[in-house]
């Protein structure tokens, strides 16, 4: 992840006058391993005190408070996540990508799934959409929009087109379900 990130050119500050307690690198090593292990914020925090080993080779200072990662997901842009996407392509020596793009869609807000059904909040989702090359199983583009009404054919084109500046293509296939 490191040389993901080394070669994607990503600054180690998001600005240049954060306290300079932990950098963006470390951040997204970490959300990455959360995902990995599948746990909240707060899980992951309190795993995260028991891995000594982990933040000896990350060289954390300090435990970062799960709302520190909860902003900083919130705070990271789509430029950045493609940046480093694209790196990892082209580190993976890949020559030509089969393409397969799907759409999902997430919550925004961080409350419980009870909270949200007892105060009776409006549901806002975002929508996700993913250009992955299915040989190698490897995310290639996506895009990321706030209205999940929308079509999926309507983020086909821009996917391709940013996928193939990346990588030539292989093969692009059309498949509609009615």
């Amino acid at each position: 992840m490191y040389r993901v990130l080394r070669n994607s050119r990503i600054p180690l500050y998001l600005h240049r006058r954060s306290n300079h307690v932990s950098t963006m690198w470390q951040h997204l090593i970490l959300l990455t391993i959360r995902h990995y292990e599948v746990k909240s914020y707060r899980m992951f925090v309190e795993w995260l005190v028991e891995a000594y080993y982990l933040r000896l080779f990350l060289q954390l200072s300090r435990i970062p408070h799960f709302t520190t990662l909860q902003k900083f997901t919130d705070r990271i842009s789509n430029v950045l996540l493609e940046k480093i996407i694209s790196s990892f392509i082209v580190i993976s020596s890949t020559k030509h990508i089969f393409v397969g793009i799907d759409s999902i869609g997430f919550k925004i807000t961080h409350a419980s799934q009870y909270y949200t059904e007892r105060t009776e909040l409006r549901r806002e989702y975002t929508k996700l959409s993913i250009g992955a090359d299915v040989l190698q199983q490897i995310i290639c583009k996506i895009r990321i929009r706030r209205s999940p009404t929308r079509h999926d054919n309507i983020d086909f084109k821009p996917i391709i087109t940013r996928t193939s500046n990346i990588l030539p293509l292989s093969v692009v296939r059309i498949i509609i379900f009615w």
